[in-house]
């Protein structure tokens, strides 16, 4: 699993909120691919992160709630950290919330993480 998270260019993970944070298999998956010696170092000055390329990370997720600057949210702060622990700062995240909420909601929110997936899409295709 390590080597073919090392060899992508773009990591792109789709993952629900569950319970305020990553289901467990996604957190097995994170489990696999943070490993002393492989994606970080453990040095006199503290951790430094070994996947050094230009490594870009889009994760894509679904939220029955609106948690944008809620404290509530243990996804993106955990997942930007863990990212950058191995090296990763080009970490991009794209929530679609509200989809417990009733169909204007839902539609609305879908509608809007679209529009950002192919301006990402856009972005890198032109990168």
């Amino acid at each position: 699993m390590i080597d073919e998270f090392l060899a992508a260019q773009v990591c792109v993970f789709g993952i629900p909120m569950y319970n305020y944070g990553v289901p467990a298999n996604f957190k097995a998956y994170i489990d696999q691919i943070v490993r002393v010696g492989r994606t970080f170092a453990v040095t006199a000055n503290g951790y430094e992160g070994l996947v050094t390329d230009d490594k870009k990370i889009l994760v894509i997720t679904t939220r029955g709630g609106s948690y944008k600057n809620s404290p509530l949210d243990f996804q993106e702060p955990y997942l930007k950290a863990i990212f950058e622990l191995i090296g990763v700062t080009d970490v991009s995240f794209i929530h679609a919330e509200n989809l417990a909420m009733g169909d204007e909601a839902r539609q609305q929110s879908l509608s809007q993480a679209r529009q950002v997936i192919q301006q990402f899409i856009a972005t890198f295709a032109a990168s």
